[in-house]
């Protein structure tokens, strides 16, 4: 028979091992016995075209598969592609007894059944050198061992019904009803030693070429006790497989539990055991199978779907993968064509090939050079790719040398699974606005990748793995936004107005709390207090120079009174320049005061419109919002702002007119007026001076000398509330002493303001998480799937620049404890290692330990520190406001996602430990599930991280999407068990691919070539390393 190799390699089909034919020793296809074979053939013939491969069970005999085969040959069957001889035998091995005859006797022997499984193998070859070998070995079973001497023949059908006649004549008469045809007798009480069936196939025209199966249903019938229990689990352990007919996938899914329960073989296959035409109304008839192979149909094929049995064996109504498949043909490529243009001149071939693809692994294998890259770079190209910069056979140095000559004389084209054809010309890049329809992983891309991150660079990296994220978050969740950063920006948006609001309210606070402490230095207490001195050194040099007293002269009583008239009318002029200038100063304060509250109004005013603008602001970008949503809602519908400034504007229009009625008053030149009176009475004051005598002149300039000293004196003592008298200066010297409980109640106002900004960020993180958290959740579930994985994303405040935001802003010649270029470093950097910004409490720690290095010197341990002024260590242009600003501000931390791999941060791998983790991450992570072509994943991996990831990851993906590999190792293939490989090889002129299942000997043969370069080489390093032969 052929064996036929599929080029798309292993494909699901169904498999029925296990169907009888008319020819069978037990069948219920009725009718004459050709009509009963054609309405056979032809159910065959009809089965769903997911039947792919036969497997025909007549017990001992083979006639069945024998005339089968030939109808294949002639030319039926077609959608038939193998068809395998199964041989069924009962076991001496026994699982008890149904019930017992009057005398007790042991009958209707319960045995466990055992199917050897042929390759496609000639008929005669099988009777000749199997069923002949173990006619020796075949017993009667215990109750009928008496006939032994009776009946020794060569198992023939006529042998074996004579058997079943003298079985059924020595049963008493009354009892012969109730037994079935003498051949089917017969054989029911034949029996053979498992050792023997083993023992057959050993012969070498059987090596490889057969299988053994265990019947389950009789199995589960020898009972699990002290004498049965090691001879039970060797039987179905040493089986290759195990049958079953089960009514449904759920009754298949029971029984396997139990043998996985039970710690034995569990690679059950589910079968027909037809023995009725497809329409009949029992469980036992054509069709009626529910298992599902991903294998090449050939007997090769079945065996390796034996080996990798949880990934190529199936049991339902239809594998996952074909039904994902079937819901995506956009998806999933069909094929690759590569061919000339219609116009091309050019006479080397190089390409001319169409090869289908397989829809899980597709390995491409082959030397250096090739063709191996190509295929990839082509798909890729055809597919839209974004990587095609870095392509390595459709590069400028390359195919595409010397402006595409060569690469303009083809094209490639991709047939999609929905029929769909897409193509391009060789030397054309994909135009930006296409969609990328398969992801493409060159290996430049890959080293570039991760190279950049070692060198200190890393956006890129991190850009492709916030990419991958991305497509794990809800399409509900992405608010019709393009990528995962503006996702995030637009999150951000939402809470950045608040926090700014808050940092100006902390700026306040900042501001009070600089000015409280510029107080509270030394140098401005001995300002002050000298000051103090000053005005008390004035005080007494006036007290010293106070006007010696001039006695009233005594004159005539005429003279008395005339000096008397004088008196009083010098003191009444005095009086009135003393209400002159209390006028004038009661005008200015009253201007002053006038001035300083329009300011204010005026200062409201500014406020007020500044919160004006905010609200239009807030309103144009709620109505942009609002715009998005299908609703009449106008912004002015949710939110309203009434504003009348009217008052303030009558305010400060009366302020105003005060501050003018009290200039008019100050600058009055009218005859009324404080400037006009003052000069006439100062002129009156003289006039009267000039009509006294010498000595009432004397009396009379002592009392304006002694008015004028105690006018000084009140001056220089002054009050409490007059800022630079004596006692003015001795209440600031009082509220000093103040100032630290004034300071603590502005730092903890300050440390509220941090605490607020902090809660701010840590709400920001609140929405972040929700974006990463379905990768988490994903990263979570893998520690149910054979690979956990080690990856741990997280989302927290990090800090980002500080170091160099604080130390550009200090003076670091300044003494302190940000003294030395290096030594400031060490400071800033040992408190950030000490700091976790996602705790608030941290946080406070942190800004309020960099406050007190500011103000001490901390960098000698045990010692008293030094204090020292802040403004006095920055540099030039920068203030403590502003220093206080960006240490309690947090501009310096943001929402920042965490990747760790292995407990690792991202920096800290290796390249080759980041290339494996963006590779993890397009392989299990990445929710899209277009095509993903890989170059040469293996790149840079030792070969344990390669088994124990690689390997799994790519097998996990492949459930999902389509994965092509290049790789220069076919051992990988192997171990990735590729459904689809496909050989490259250079020619004289081109390229040429053979493609096939893993398991087909061809391709077996070319991965043995690459590996070792011959077979004899494979075998000289097998014996090298004492590996012997299963």
């Amino acid at each position: 028979m052929i064996t036929l190799n599929n080029p798309a390699g292993s494909v699901w089909s169904k498999w029925d091992l296990h169907v009888h034919t008319p020819d069978s020793i037990v069948h219920n296809y009725a009718g004459p016995k050709e009509d009963a074979w054609e309405r056979f053939f032809r159910d065959l013939e009809n089965l769903p075209p997911e039947f792919k491969v036969i497997g025909i069970n007549d017990y001992v005999f083979i006639d069945g598969y024998e005339r089968v085969r030939k109808a294949k040959s002639d030319g039926r069957l077609k959608n038939i592609d193998l068809i395998l001889p199964v041989v069924e035998f009962r076991l001496d091995k026994f699982a008890g007894t149904s019930r017992k005859t009057a005398d007790g006797a042991q009958t209707d022997w319960n045995r466990i059944n055992v199917h050897v499984i042929f390759a496609s193998l000639e008929p005669e070859l099988i009777r000749q050198q199997f069923l002949s070998a173990l006619f020796a070995s075949y017993q009667l079973v215990p109750d009928k061992a008496h006939l032994k001497s009776k009946w020794n023949a060569v198992i023939t059908r006529s042998s074996v019904a004579e058997l079943g006649q003298m079985i059924i004549d020595a049963a008493p008469a009354k009892e012969r009803g109730s037994y079935g045809s003498p051949l089917q007798e017969g054989f029911n009480n034949l029996c053979v030693g498992f050792d023997k069936i083993q023992q057959a196939l050993g012969n070498h025209n059987f090596e490889g070429r057969a299988l053994i199966a265990i019947g389950k249903t009789e199995w589960d019938n020898l009972k699990w006790n002290d004498q049965s229990i090691a001879e039970k689990r060797n039987i179905i352990n040493q089986a290759d497989i195990v049958f079953t007919a089960a009514e449904s996938p759920d009754a298949y899914g029971k029984a396997r539990r139990k043998l996985v329960e039970a710690n034995v073989n569990a690679k059950l296959f589910d079968c027909s055991d037809a023995h009725d035409f497809s329409d009949a109304q029992v469980k036992d008839r054509i069709g009626n199978s529910f298992t599902w192979v991903k294998a090449d149909p050939t007997f090769d094929g079945l065996r390796h779907a034996i080996t990798e049995f949880e990934q190529r064996v199936y049991v339902g109504e239809e594998p996952s993968k074909r039904k994902l498949v079937a819901n995506n043909r956009t998806k999933y490529v069909k094929s690759i064509e590569i061919r000339k243009q219609g116009d091309a001149v050019l006479s080397q071939t190089w390409f001319d090939l169409e090869i289908p693809l397989n829809h899980d692994l597709v390995a491409i294998i082959g030397n250096k050079g090739s063709g191996k890259s190509a295929l990839a770079d082509i798909a890729a190209l055809v597919g839209n790719t974004r990587n095609f910069s870095k392509f390595s056979f459709l590069s400028a140095q390359r195919f595409r040398e010397g402006k595409g000559k060569l690469a303009r004389h083809f094209e490639g084209t991709l047939h999609w699974e929905d029929g769909s054809p897409t193509s391009r010309s060789l030397h054309e890049d994909p135009p930006p606005e296409c969609v990328e329809r398969i992801k493409y992983l060159p290996q430049r891309y890959l080293e570039d990748l991760c190279n950049e991150l070692a060198i200190g660079g890393g956006s890129s990296f991190d850009a492709e793995l916030r990419s991958i994220i991305f497509t794990h978050v809800p399409e509900e969740d992405r608010l019709e936004l393009d990528s995962l950063d503006e996702i995030l920006e637009y999150k951000g948006s939402e809470f950045l107005s608040e926090r700014q609001r808050l940092q100006r309210q902390l700026g306040r606070i900042n501001a009070d709390i600089a000015a409280v402490e510029r107080r509270m230095t030394p140098a401005f207490r001995s300002g002050v207090q000298e000051q103090l001195g000053v005005r008390k050194n004035q005080l007494s040099a006036l007290d010293k120079a106070k006007p010696a007293e001039v006695e009233d002269p005594t004159q005539s009583e005429a003279a008395r009174a005339e000096a008397q008239a004088a008196a009083k009318q010098l003191a009444e002029h005095e009086g009135v320049l003393k209400a002159l200038a209390d006028a004038e100063g009661k005008a200015t304060q009253a201007r002053a005061h006038a001035l300083r509250s329009g300011a204010q109004v005026a200062k409201a005013l500014q406020l007020i419109g500044n919160h004006r603008r905010e609200h239009e602001q807030f309103l144009s970008d709620l109505g942009k919002m609002l715009s998005e949503i299908p609703s009449t809602v106008r912004p002015a519908d949710i939110a309203s702002l009434k504003i009348d400034t009217q008052p303030l504007a009558d305010m400060a229009a009366e302020f105003q007119a005060e501050a003018n009625r009290q200039q008019a008053i100050i600058t009055d030149a009218s005859p009324h007026g404080i400037t006009v009176r003052r000069e006439q009475t100062k002129q009156a004051i003289e006039a009267v001076k000039a009509k006294l005598g010498d000595k009432q002149r004397q009396f009379v300039a002592y009392k304006e000398l002694l008015a004028a000293w105690e006018a000084q004196r009140a001056e220089l003592v002054g009050d409490a509330n007059k800022h630079n008298t004596i006692l003015g200066l001795e209440r600031q010297i009082k509220e000093l002493d103040q100032l630290p409980a004034a300071r603590d109640r502005l730092r903890q106002q300050r440390i509220t303001a941090v605490r607020d900004i902090h809660q701010q960020l840590s709400q920001l993180v609140g929405a972040y998480r929700t974006m990463y958290k379905p990768v988490q959740a994903f990263v979570d579930a893998a520690s149910t799937m054979e690979m956990p994985l080690p990856l741990q994303v997280n989302v927290l405040i990090a800090e980002e620049g500080f170091q160099d935001g604080f130390l550009n802003r200090m003076n670091r010649q300044a003494k302190g404890s940000f003294y030395g270029r290096d030594e400031s470093v060490g400071v800033v950097q040992g408190l950030l290692e000490e700091a976790n910004f996602s705790d608030v409490d941290s946080v406070v720690a942190f800004v309020e330990a960099i406050e007190d290095r500011l103000h001490f010197d901390r960098r000698s341990v045990g010692e008293v520190p030094e204090t020292f002024v802040i403004d006095a260590q920055l540099r030039k242009g920068f203030t403590t406001e502003e220093i206080y600003d960006y240490v309690f501000g947090l501009s310096y931390l943001e929402p920042k996602y965490s990747l760790t791999y292995n407990g690792q941060e991202i920096g800290q791998l290796s390249p080759g430990e980041r290339g494996l983790l963006l590779l993890v991450f397009y392989l299990l992570v990445d929710n899209d599930d277009i095509p993903l072509v890989i170059d040469q994943p293996e790149e840079n991996l030792d070969n344990q991280t390669i088994y124990k990831v690689l390997v799994q990851c790519i097998k996990l993906a492949k459930r999902r999407r389509q994965v092509i590999m290049v790789t220069h190792n076919p051992n990988l293939a192997v171990v990735c068990d590729a459904e689809q490989i496909i050989y490259a090889k250079k020619t004289e002129d081109g390229f040429k691919y053979v493609t096939g299942a893993i398991e087909s000997p061809v391709i077996k043969q070319h991965v043995i070539e690459i590996l070792e370069g011959t077979q004899p080489a494979f075998d000289n390093r097998r014996l090298k390393y004492a590996f012997h032969k299963q």
